[in-house]
């Protein structure tokens, strides 16, 4: 099978390629990881790997959406699409996938737990989580056991792989929306075909070199509806002022610099980048003006909404790891 390799992936072979990449010994995991990142893959090699993960992986969490990135952008952001995947789960139910940091200073997990948040709860407990709080997280290494060994030659290669890409495609819950960022601006569309492939609808988008919405530049959307429609946003659009982005230093530092946000102590500069995508994850669950959940933001900002949220998740993830 890896021998396909050579030749043009298909959806069927990309599909048979995956399943049995668990059972390749550590060098030839590392060939095909290897490979696929110099040769690239398009959205049917992406179907293909996501069809396969996610059939040893599928949970009911009943209608969820989802905020996350590909990573492997280099830039060392805070977690983005964490904070506002707790923001955003004031509005609707929020399965959060994720993993700890392997091409990146933060993952997900990581902030998380900084944060105060139980990551590793059985999932039955976390269906009494998003039942309680709106939010849930699913830690990928707990539910995508079949590829642990995957993982780690991943984290031996120190190099983003075709599974940065799949993360946010392999959700265990299938989140009927979710908004994707992208590292590389030529996974724009591919991502969102295999999203069209998966009868998922939302957005996938690219910062002029990060997987998130810009706050000093342009940022590229394809939105993923009935079809495939390409827009253009820039910071006016959302009706803030053009700020730069500091990278974070570590896990610590993002989620000290999340919880100032959260608690309206937070700079400029962290509170435009989250805003501006918690903007367009409000939009892809239908608050169609970006300037106007904005100013949501800063009221909820300012009414401790957020903050109180994040106080609740941690103390039910708490309770609910020690029964």
């Amino acid at each position: 099978m890896i021998e396909a390799l050579f030749g043009k992936l298909d959806m069927e072979k990309a599909y048979e390629l995956a399943l049995i990449l668990p059972e390749l010994d550590d060098i030839e995991i590392s060939a095909v990881l290897t490979a696929l990142e110099f040769k690239g893959y398009d959205s049917e090699v992406l179907a293909g790997f996501a069809k396969a993960i996610l059939e040893r992986s599928r949970v009911n969490l009943g209608r969820v959406f989802d905020t996350c990135g590909t990573g492997g952008d280099g830039f060392s952001t805070i977690n983005v699409s964490t904070a506002v995947s707790i923001a955003i789960s004031n509005f609707t139910q929020v399965a959060k996938h994720g993993n700890r940091a392997i091409s990146s200073k933060s993952g997900s997990a990581d902030v998380l737990e900084k944060l105060g948040i139980k990551i590793e709860l059985p999932f039955e407990k976390t269906r009494y989580l998003i039942r309680d709080t709106n939010f849930a997280f699913l830690f990928a290494p707990y539910y995508h056991k079949s590829f642990s060994k995957v993982s780690e030659v991943r984290k031996k290669l120190k190099f983003r792989t075709i599974f940065n890409v799949l993360g946010p495609l392999v959700n265990p819950a299938n989140p009927e929306r979710q908004i994707i960022g992208v590292s590389n601006k030529k996974l724009l569309y591919s991502v969102a075909e295999v999203m069209e492939i998966l009868g998922r609808r939302g957005l996938v988008y690219h910062g002029s070199g990060i997987d998130e919405v810009n706050p000093s530049d342009k940022t590229t959307v394809i939105s993923i509806e009935n079809g495939i429609e390409r827009i253009t946003l820039t910071p006016e659009d959302f009706g803030v002022r053009r700020t730069e982005i500091i990278p974070c230093k570590n896990s610590f530092d993002s989620a000290e610099r999340i919880r100032a946000v959260f608690a309206n102590k937070g700079t400029e500069e962290d509170k435009n980048l989250i805003a501006v995508n918690f903007s367009l994850a409000l939009f892809a669950i239908g608050y169609e003006d970006l300037k106007e959940n904005v100013s949501i933001f800063n009221e909820k900002v300012e009414l401790g909404d957020f903050r109180k949220k994040l106080e609740e998740i941690v103390c039910r993830s708490m309770n609910l790891s020690s029964q």
